[in-house]
């Protein structure tokens, strides 16, 4: 029996997340006024890359839903069908902007710029629209209300602890091993990055549904300061941080060195997982009874 198909959480976030972009800076462009907007080339060559990632961002949410869906979709028609499917109101708008945007894409077909400046200002909602419909639909019908992607984070998580083994296996082979063989050094170079980085992306996705807006490479830090990761690992996330931005610059990292912070923060990798697990789960029991 074939297994069914899921929606990928995380395609959905990316694509609408790249959609968000591109939707601020068109309506930047089109705060400003008729006159200027429609003489200035570089404005309505910005346009043209936003309307196109705009609309493509939209499309690789629809070609995804289609496939799960099971609906037979072309280019041209597939975000009015998901819109129908999905129950957004005011389909006939979508499937203007449709055609509008394969008529301004198209060069033959020439778009002028004051019907181009007219168009978008009035409809440029619909790609929120469209957006906000598909969401509230894949979280009625998955019951996953913070639009957790659990396959990523598993997957993840897999990551971590593949990398974790093979950086133990290379210390139980003593200092001077470690030290006689550049082949170990390079291993656990490799298996560390792996190891950080897909705890970040943990993080990275993550965050945001504990309320956590505003972060860059210090998403693990934000969450020690949020609570979701106790304050006694703090240090211990200042230094996997530290010692990953090291194996990635130019700075030397000696031997001895490595082979010290690995035993010491090799460990830790699994035990923020479960931190970060325990507290999720504690997200969700409260999201349940809030909605119950």
């Amino acid at each position: 029996m074939a297994k069914k198909r899921t929606f990928k959480i995380s395609l959905i976030v990316e694509a609408f997340q790249n959609l968000e972009k591109s939707y601020v800076d068109l309506k930047k462009h089109l705060s400003l006024p008729k006159e200027e907007f429609v003489k200035n080339k570089l404005i309505l060559d910005k346009v043209r890359v936003d309307f196109n990632l705009a609309f493509e961002s939209c499309m690789r949410v629809c070609r995804h839903m289609s496939a799960v869906l099971g609906l037979k979709t072309t280019s041209k028609d597939c975000l009015v069908k998901v819109a129908q499917h999905v129950g957004m109101e005011k389909v006939e708008r979508l499937k203007e902007f449709t055609e509008f945007y394969f008529k301004y894409r198209d060069l033959k077909d020439s778009v002028s710029p004051k019907d181009l400046y007219d168009f978008l200002k009035e409809n440029l909602v619909v790609f929120k629209e469209f957006a906000r419909s598909v969401v509230e639909y894949v979280k009625r019908t998955t019951g996953n209300y913070l639009l957790i992607d659990f396959d990523l984070l598993n997957e993840k998580a897999r990551f971590i602890k593949d990398s974790v083994k093979k950086i133990d296996f290379v210390l139980s082979q003593g200092m001077e091993e470690f030290r006689a063989r550049p082949m170990y050094y390079d291993r656990t170079k490799y298996f560390y990055q792996v190891a950080y980085d897909s705890l970040f992306d943990i993080c990275k996705h993550l965050a945001p549904k504990f309320g956590i807006k505003k972060f860059g490479d210090d998403c693990l830090s934000k969450m020690v300061e949020a609570g979701i990761i106790p304050d006694q690992y703090y240090m211990d996330v200042f230094r996997m941080t530290n010692l990953k931005n090291k194996l990635i610059s130019t700075w030397e990292v000696p031997p001895e060195e490595l082979f010290e912070s690995l035993r010491d923060l090799n460990p830790k990798f699994e035990v923020l997982v479960k931190e970060i697990s325990r507290s999720l789960k504690k997200l969700l029991e409260e999201r349940r009874w809030s909605s119950s």
